[in-house]
C-alpha cells in the first residue's frame, strides 16, 4: 500500500502575518463607519428644508416646557413619548430650537444606525456583507425620511438593530454583563417606541433556536426591560382612544402591499424583501427574518381585532434588520457587482428623497407665519380655527413668530396650564373680541373630508356671529392647507 504524504505548507512570514493581520482590521472598521459616514451625508442633505409638521410642532411644544410640565403632559396625552421629550429639552437647551437642531437627535442615530446595522452583519456573516448592509441603510429613502423628523422613529430603528446585534452577543458568549447590555438596549427600543418591543417575539425564536437554556437568562434580561418601559406602555394603553382615533383599521391590501407602506417606494421595498428572503437558504438568517417579520403580522392582528394601529413609521424599525439580510445576499456577489446593485437601489430611490425633502406636511405653516408677519399691526388679535384638532396651526404661528405672533384673543388657557397639546377658548367670543380693531383668522383644511376651509365655516357659530356683528372683512389669502383672512372692526 503506498502512502502519500503531503508537506504541509510553509508558515507565513512574521512581516505578512502583521500585514494580514492589519488588513483585517481595516476591513472590520470600514465595514461598519464607511456605511455610517455615507448615511451621515445622505441624511443631512436638505435635513432643515422641510418645515416642521404637526407631530413635530408636538415635539416643540413639550419639549420648550419644564421636565415636571413634560410628565404633567404625559399624563395626559403622548405618554409614550415622554422619554423623547425630555431628550429633545436637553437638546433645545444645548443646540437650541432650530428645524435642524429639533431634528439633530434623529440625525445621529440613523447615522448609527447604519453602523450598527453593519456590526449586526458583520457578527452574521463577514466585512463584505456588513459593508453592502450597511449601504443599502443610507440608500433607502426611509432612512432619510425619519432621520429628518424630530420624532421618536430613527431610535426605534436604531435600538432595534443595537439590541439584536447585543442578542446574538450574549448568545455567543452568555456572561452576565453582555445580557445586561442587552437588557438596556431593550428598554431603549421601549423607551423609544413600545410597539417596537414586538421584536421581542423574533428574538426569543432566536434563543430557542440557538440554546433553550439560555431562555433563563434572556427572560430576566427581557423582563427588566419591559418593567423599564411598563409606566409608558401603560400611559399609552389609557391613551390609546385619543392618540389613535384618526386611524382605520387597515384592509389585506395594506399588509399585501406593506413593503410599500414601510419603504415609502414599492419597488424599492420589494427589492430589498426580496434580497432578505433570498437569505433564508442560510440557518444563519432565519431567526433576523423572523424578527423583520413577526412583528408586521402581529401588528396586524392587533390592527383587525383590538384596535386600529397598522402604520407604516411604526414598523420604521424593522428596517435595518431587513437591510442586514439584502447585505448578506449581495455579499454572495463580487464586491464590484455587489456596489452597484446598492447605487442602483439608491438610484431607483431618488424621487422618493427629493419629494421628502420638500415638505412633510399638508399645512404650509411657514407661508401662513410669512402671510400675517408681513401685514400685522401691533395690537392685532388672532382667531384660530379648529382649535381641538391636529392641526397645531397655533403652536406652528407661535415656533415661526415668537413674539411677533398677534394676540391670541380668544385664548382662556394655553396648553401648558391644560397639561395638553390643545389650548381651550373663552365661552363668550363676542366679549372676547372687544377691543381687538383687527382680527386674523386662520382656519385649516379639514383633511379627513378633504373639505377646503372657507373664511369662517371652520369657526364655532358664536365666533361667527362676533365677526358678523362687529367687524368688515378686507383681506382673504389661499395658502396649501389653510384660509387666512383679516376682519377691521366697524
Amino acid at each position: 500500500m503506498q502512502t502519500t504524504l503531503t508537506r504541509a505548507a510553509p508558515p507565513l512570514p512574521a512581516p505578512a502575518v502583521r500585514d494580514t493581520v492589519r488588513v483585517d482590521r481595516v476591513a472590520g472598521l470600514l465595514c461598519w463607519l464607511a456605511p455610517a459616514i455615507v448615511t451621515a451625508f445622505v441624511v443631512a442633505y436638505r435635513a432643515a428644508e422641510p418645515q416642521l409638521w404637526r407631530d413635530e410642532l408636538a415635539t416643540w411644544s413639550a419639549a420648550t416646557r419644564t421636565v415636571p410640565q413634560i410628565f404633567a403632559l404625559g399624563r395626559h396625552i403622548d405618554g409614550v413619548t415622554v422619554p423623547y421629550y425630555l431628550l429633545e429639552h436637553v437638546t433645545i437647551g444645548l443646540f437650541g430650537d432650530s428645524t435642524l437642531a429639533l431634528r439633530l437627535p434623529s440625525l445621529l442615530a440613523a447615522t448609527a444606525t447604519a453602523a450598527v446595522t453593519g456590526l449586526l452583519a458583520r457578527r452574521l456573516w463577514d466585512a463584505r456583507a456588513a459593508l453592502l448592509a450597511g449601504l443599502v441603510v443610507a440608500a433607502v429613502p426611509v432612512v432619510s425620511r425619519y432621520a429628518q423628523e424630530a420624532r421618536v422613529y430613527a431610535f426605534a430603528a436604531l435600538f432595534a438593530a443595537l439590541s439584536t446585534l447585543l442578542l446574538l452577543r450574549a448568545l455567543e458568549l452568555p456572561r452576565r454583563r453582555r445580557w445586561l447590555a442587552y437588557g438596556t438596549a431593550v428598554l431603549g427600543l421601549g423607551w423609544s417606541h413600545q410597539v417596537a418591543l414586538l421584536l421581542l417575539l423574533g428574538h426569543a425564536v432566536a434563543v430557542v433556536a440557538t440554546n433553550r437554556r439560555l431562555l433563563l437568562r434572556w427572560l430576566p434580561a427581557a423582563t427588566f426591560a419591559m418593567g423599564g418601559a411598563l409606566p409608558f406602555i401603560l400611559l399609552g394603553l389609557g391613551q390609546h382612544g385619543r392618540q389613535l382615533n384618526w386611524l382605520f383599521a387597515a384592509e389585506p391590501a395594506d399588509l399585501a402591499t406593506v413593503a410599500q407602506t414601510i419603504f415609502l417606494s414599492g419597488v424599492l421595498g420589494g427589492a430589498v424583501c426580496a434580497l432578505a428572503v433570498a437569505t433564508l437558504r442560510d440557518r444563519t438568517a432565519v431567526a433576523l427574518f423572523l424578527s423583520a417579520l413577526l412583528p408586521v403580522l402581529v401588528l396586524y392582528a392587533v390592527d383587525q381585532l383590538v384596535t386600529p394601529m397598522f402604520v407604516g413609521r411604526y414598523l420604521f424599525f424593522v428596517v435595518p434588520l431587513l437591510c442586514a439580510l439584502a447585505g448578506q445576499t449581495l455579499a454572495r456577489l463580487r464586491l464590484p457587482l455587489g456596489l452597484a446593485v446598492v447605487v442602483v437601489l439608491a438610484l431607483i430611490g431618488l424621487p422618493v428623497q427629493d419629494e421628502i425633502r420638500r415638505s412633510h406636511s399638508p399645512f404650509d405653516y411657514r407661508q401662513a407665519a410669512r402671510v400675517i408677519e408681513a401685514n400685522a399691526r401691533p395690537g392685532d388679535g388672532i382667531v384660530y380655527a379648529p382649535r381641538q384638532g391636529w392641526q397645531f396651526t397655533d403652536i406652528a404661528l407661535r415656533y415661526h413668530l415668537g413674539d411677533g405672533v398677534p394676540r391670541d384673543v380668544l385664548l382662556e388657557a394655553d396648553e401648558v396650564a391644560n397639561a395638553s397639546l390643545w389650548a381651550t377658548e373663552c365661552a363668550d367670543p363676542a366679549a372676547c373680541l372687544r377691543g381687538a380693531g383687527r382680527v386674523w383668522t386662520v382656519s385649516a383644511d379639514n383633511l379627513e373630508t378633504g373639505r377646503r376651509a372657507g373664511l369662517t365655516d371652520q369657526l364655532t357659530p358664536a365666533e361667527r356671529a362676533a365677526l358678523a356683528a362687529g367687524y368688515d372683512q378686507v383681506m382673504e389669502t389661499r395658502l396649501e392647507g389653510f384660509t387666512i383672512a383679516l376682519y377691521i372692526r366697524r
